[in-house]
């Protein structure tokens, strides 16, 4: 998904980036200040202090060049059990679940506040467009977002939270009910590279606004920024064990065997796990979960439509920069990303050949300075795994469009993909089929709104799809019938702090939700309560005459 600046009072807080903010450059006092908050917090957050790792180090390599620039903690087996330990004694033994929601929510407000100070959010920018690569005004607005869901929950948790008083009947004159809403409990949030710091603030925020105990533990590929997010909490007045970060593997393996993410799935103490990320990485966190019954969130992937209908031909110009957005912002690497093109065959042509003037505009280079619009991927084995797809579709009898990149002699070694265009692909073709997680649009024509829809959903995932056309009734006809969590109309990736985001049930894109009420309903665990209302009564069902 793609964010909007928080600095620009006059956008909407959505997670839209537009175009302007593409001519921001990374400013030199942040850079300075990034590489300081990168030697104070690159270790493991636990009980409130940043501890070294029995595992040793790992290297993070700056997919902008291909060079280290960094390393993280490795947390061991028994790193792990510290945080989750940690977790636990702020849960069973601190005030933090039984804390009036107030308290908690003031600080959230204190964290969104921090994350909107310049100092705070140039520094962890620079951080997240260092280690996985995007664009430094993309960076600037996932930020934006982070400060928004912290400020979004503590809103509505005090409502949410509040104990309800259902009907029972009129027939029921000797009892009433509440329905209490608590914490549910130790939460381990596991979350990918793509959105390091954002996606694991909407898994953090709700935990906190809810009275949970969180240990995160980020992407071993893009994990700076998360380390950064502990000092930030506890400063806002969280208790020791609130939130607790590790970093390590899979796949990197500890000595002995094992992994970080492994060690923490399979830890008895925690009584949920929220993932992000991919499906085979899904299914090993249900099968950690299985034999504990431990609910388990998952957010995985997709390969969602974006249908264009023919009166979409007067609005040529808002409609590429829509399907450009739904692709090549994050460099394509977006659960959510609309990466399958359906266009009507009377606009084909003449849609096709906007869309490649507009990838010949598009700057790939270094994430920090001015003007570049597309970083590089995140690693070498994306950047190979990207390029296979592209050389495996032309093969198959598909016609690539791209244009060669232009990079300067010390971002050759980085980890760059050339925005591209696949047409002439077959319905079984694995590029139209298979998520890609890049910069590569594949496009397909149809004839009619049936056959668009049947394309739209012939595929496993279900986390969502787009529509467009001029005519209104036309694009929520189309949006019932399509089978994914999120549908946009004239759009693309647009969500807001309030709007749930999760995939259709019974699909391959996960079950749960980030964001919304629903978001923060992941958290918490509702206890109905029954009261009679008076003591020397019974139904006398039996009782002794």
């Amino acid at each position: 998904m793609l964010r909007a600046l928080p600095c620009v009072s006059a956008l909407p807080r959505c997670r839209a980036t537009s175009r302007w903010f593409s001519e921001m450059a990374a400013p030199a006092e942040a850079i300075s200040k990034a590489d300081d908050v990168i030697s104070r917090t690159s270790r493991l957050f636990i009980d409130n202090q940043y501890v070294e790792a029995e595992g040793g180090r790992l290297p993070v390599l700056s997919p902008v060049d291909g060079k280290p620039f960094a390393s993280i903690a490795h947390a061991s087996a028994r790193d792990v059990d510290r945080a989750v330990q940690s977790a636990r004694r702020c849960f069973d033994h601190d005030c933090w679940p039984q804390q009036d929601v107030q308290a908690r929510v003031e600080i959230l407000k204190r964290i969104a506040a921090a994350l909107r100070t310049p100092e705070v959010c140039d520094a962890l920018c620079v951080i997240e467009s260092r280690d996985c690569g995007k664009p430094f005004s993309e960076s600037q607005g996932d930020l934006g977002v982070c400060a928004d869901t912290f400020d979004y929950y503590a809103e509505v948790a005090p409502e949410t939270m509040k104990t309800t008083y259902p009907s029972v009947g009129a027939g029921a004159t000797h009892f009433y009910a509440r329905i209490a809403v608590e914490p549910l409990g130790v939460v381990g949030c596991i979350t990918p590279w793509n959105f390091p710091l954002m996606q694991a603030v909407l898994k953090v925020a709700p935990a906190l606004a809810a009275g949970c105990a969180v240990v995160l533990k980020p992407s071993p590929l893009a994990s700076l920024t998360c380390c950064a997010l502990g000092e930030l909490v506890a400063a806002a007045g969280a208790p020791p064990g609130a939130l607790n970060v590790i970093t390590g593997g899979p796949p990197e393996v500890l000595e002995g065997g094992g992994s970080t993410g492994q060690y923490l799935i399979d830890h008895s103490m925690l009584d949920k796990v929220s993932f992000t990320g991919s499906g085979s990485a899904g299914q090993k966190m249900l099968e950690a979960s299985a034999s504990k019954l431990r609910p388990t969130c998952l957010e995985l992937g997709g390969k969602s439509a974006f249908i264009v209908f023919e009166d979409a031909a007067d609005d040529l110009d808002h409609l590429v920069d829509w399907v450009m957005v739904g692709i090549f912002q994050c460099t394509g690497q977006v659960c959510s990303a609309t990466s399958r093109l359906l266009i009507h065959e009377s606009l084909e042509a003449k849609l096709v050949e906007r869309l490649l003037e507009g990838i010949r505009s598009i700057k790939v280079g270094d994430p920090l300075q001015k003007g570049t619009l597309m970083g590089p991927v995140v690693s070498e084995g994306q950047q190979q795994k990207v390029l296979g797809m592209i050389q495996q579709a032309e093969a198959d009898g598909g016609k690539i469009h791209s244009v060669p990149l232009e990079l300067p002699k010390e971002l050759q070694q980085g980890y760059y993909v050339p925005p591209t265009v696949l047409s002439n692909l077959a319905e079984s073709s694995a590029a139209w089929k298979q998520e890609i997680f890049g910069p590569v649009l594949a496009i397909r024509s149809f004839r009619t709104e049936e056959e668009a829809i049947r394309l739209a959903n012939d595929t496993p995932y279900g986390l969502a799809n787009a529509v467009w056309s001029a005519d209104r009734a036309r694009t929520q006809r189309v949006a019932a019938q399509l089978k994914s969590g999120v549908v946009w109309e004239n759009c693309s990736q647009v969500l807001f702090p309030s709007t749930p985001f999760g995939g259709r049930q019974g699909k391959a894109s996960g079950f749960g939700f980030e964001q919304g009420i629903a978001g923060l309903k992941e958290f918490v665990s509702e206890k109905t309560v029954i009261t009679g209302d008076r003591t020397g009564y019974s139904w006398g069902v039996y009782k002794q005459s």
